[in-house]
């Protein structure tokens, strides 16, 4: 179902926003590509082991979404549980050569350099002349912030946070910790999910920005609340201006 998406907050109350988060992944930088093609290589290595009527593709993101209370997001998150899929879906009979080559590039994934989407140190260096500048994103802290040092924004933003999930809690400490009135706040990524629905249930403002992939955990069918939808994130500035 697709959701009927309007933005709700009408230009005079943007000049309210005072702080503007991003988030990284997919909004500032290319990820999931990255997943889509470890997940190709899955299927190529194991699909030759697994019995006849078996999902394969299915069974490893049944796996890696039941992995997520116990190892969270990210590229070391997801190769455990290709390796635990391997082995499982397999009844162990995948070889170790196989398991060898999913670790290997798990291991060319975290060493990938980033790659910077298409208008956003021109984005990041306008809404920050006008506006305080956040980064909040989510995964493994380690790889996570390796990506930022190396990614040449990160003069960008006043405060960086890598947290375990995107909800409305972990909105709520954030903002508490930098002292930022929810009101004041608006957050700007290309997941429904986790980077609009939840600063909207708190008070906030929700700019998504969509991505020609989307992760099936970050899509949402019918979402409750509405939100500002722009077609590039080269948008923010004159939407933040009211003239979007």
């Amino acid at each position: 179902m697709t959701p009927h998406i309007v933005d709700h907050h009408d230009p005079s109350t943007r000049s309210q926003i005072e702080v503007v988060a991003f988030d990284a992944d997919d909004t500032l930088w290319r990820n999931e590509e990255f997943f889509r093609g470890a997940e190709d290589l899955f299927m190529e290595l194991v699909g030759p082991y697994v019995p006849d009527g078996v999902d394969l593709r299915a069974a490893l993101t049944s796996v890696e979404v039941g992995n997520i209370p116990l190892s969270g997001y990210g590229v070391k998150a997801f190769g455990l549980s290709m390796v635990e899929c391997a082995v499982t879906v397999t009844a162990g009979r995948v070889p170790a050569s196989v398991i060898g080559r999913i670790v290997d590039h798990v291991h060319d994934l975290l060493r990938h350099p980033v790659e910077i989407l298409n208008g956003v140190p021109e984005t990041l260096a306008a809404v920050g002349a006008t506006h305080r500048v956040v980064l909040i994103t989510k995964g493994d802290l380690v790889h996570q912030t390796r990506k930022v040092r190396t990614s040449g924004l990160e003069h960008h933003f006043e405060h960086v946070a890598v947290v375990l999930e995107k909800d409305p809690d972990a909105y709520r400490r954030l903002l508490s910790d930098w002292d930022i009135d929810p009101a004041t706040f608006a957050m700007v990524g290309n997941s429904v999910r986790s980077d609009v629905l939840p600063v909207v249930e708190i008070g906030g403002f929700g700019i998504h920005v969509p991505y020609h992939l989307t992760w099936h955990h970050e899509t949402v069918d019918d979402p409750e609340h509405s939100y500002a939808e722009l077609g590039s994130i080269r948008d923010v500035p004159a939407w933040l201006a009211g003239h979007a």
